[in-house]
């Protein structure tokens, strides 16, 4: 036991550990929809598009959250008009968005700086660095995200998976998917500036990745998606601790062994599946 309750003992650890949970349960949440909807290189660029958000409020004295907010609120609008034209591809139209976002930053960065205030723990974090503050920031916005998912669900699954009768029954695909654009970004921002950019990404992709090999319904998808992101926190977390390794980098590593562990028992899991339905229609055959 002593093992297990010592990293928490500590305030400063502690924190970090919370951190991490939080974000593992917001990411196996969110990231479901971002696998499913192939919005993987997405998570990636809004980490880095709010970057011209924070120089600009750092360089005005206020709020970098709510300065990265604003940069990626007007992303998700931008990437979205963006995938509307039927000549430039959806990921043709985000490497446009957030390569010119950030070069905007880097020149904003260049010209405003030197700032009184760090913003480079905005885009790479600072784990251990997180206090009282950051981890309310974290709540409530996991709490938001998780509410507004909850509110567009049906559109959301409806878009996901059929989109063509998703249109039929009055659902307006286009509005979804800025609405679920806005969600990642602030799923983003909220959670950058806390385990930076390398853990928001993996947290938003791989737990989700995991369930879609495990899982056929998308309610045990979201379950096992949420249980992985949690499980690979915790591994990550105790891992980084006794070994006194990067903490964002052993939480990525948990993450990415157990997609391999899932990867190799998927074969074990569909074969059990069809003895299972085999042996189940094997009394109404007779």
């Amino acid at each position: 036991m002593s093992l297990i309750t010592e990293p928490w003992q500590s305030g400063l650890v502690a924190r970090a550990g919370v951190a991490l949970l939080i974000v593992g349960i917001l990411g196996g949440v969110i990231g479901v929809f971002v696998v499913v909807r192939g919005l993987s290189f997405t998570v990636e660029a809004f980490a880095h598009t709010a970057f011209p958000g924070a120089v600009l409020a750092t360089a005005a004295g206020g709020s970098i959250v709510l300065g990265g907010l604003a940069a990626v609120l007007v992303t998700a609008v931008a990437i979205a008009l963006a995938m509307r034209s039927d000549r430039i591809s959806d990921d043709a139209a985000i490497s446009v968005v957030f390569t010119g976002l950030f070069a905007v930053g880097a020149i904003l960065f260049t010209t405003l700086g030197p700032f009184d205030r760090d913003i480079t723990s905005f885009l790479f974090g600072s784990l251990l660095g997180a206090d009282r503050r950051d981890l309310v920031m974290l709540s409530a916005g996991a709490l938001v995200v998780g509410a507004a998912l909850w509110a567009l669900r049906r559109p959301l699954i409806l878009t996901s998976f059929d989109p063509a009768f998703a249109s039929v029954v009055g659902t307006r695909p286009g509005r979804v998917q800025l609405a679920l654009l806005g969600l990642v970004g602030v799923s983003v921002v909220i959670a950058v500036q806390a385990v930076g950019n390398m853990l928001v990404l993996a947290m938003l992709v791989i737990p989700a990745a995991t369930a879609r090999l495990l899982t056929r319904r998308l309610p045990a998808t979201f379950a096992v998606s949420v249980a992985a992101g949690v499980l690979a926190t915790l591994i990550g977390f105790y891992v980084s601790y006794y070994a006194s390794a990067a903490t964002g980098a052993c939480v990525v590593l948990a993450a990415v062994a157990l997609l391999l562990i899932a990867a190799l028992a998927r074969p074990l899991i569909r074969r059990g599946r069809s003895v299972a339905v085999g042996g189940a229609a094997a009394p109404t055959s007779a």
